[in-house]
């Protein structure tokens, strides 16, 4: 078994309602945010921004820095965690999240 620790990041949504009722959407570690007229389409709108930038190398490796940085306690943001884990907690964390994304089909 792989001995080394991985990098787990977890990146929460922030969402915040202004005087007019418009809501806005950020993910801590972002430097984007987004817009909508209500709680429910701005975290649409979140998970379609996030999902069109999931292959985007220039964020992927923003995220590693960042995440490397927060697990070494040196950045520190709402909503932006990160830690290194063990293989095993690795392989379990994986398997939550296929689990959380097949049950929402």
């Amino acid at each position: 078994m792989d001995a080394r620790p991985r990098l787990h990041v977890t990146q929460r949504a922030i969402l915040t309602e202004d005087d007019n009722g418009v809501w806005t959407g950020r993910y801590g570690g972002e430097k984007w945010s987004v817009t909508a007229d209500s709680e429910e389409h701005a975290l649409q709108r979140l998970r379609e921004k996030l999902e069109s930038l999931l292959d985007d190398d220039e964020r992927t490796a923003r995220i590693i820095a960042l995440g490397e940085q927060a697990a070494q306690g040196s950045y520190t943001e709402e909503g932006f965690e990160a830690r290194f884990i063990n293989q095993e907690a690795y392989e379990d964390r994986m398997i939550e999240a296929m689990e959380t994304y097949f049950d929402q089909d």
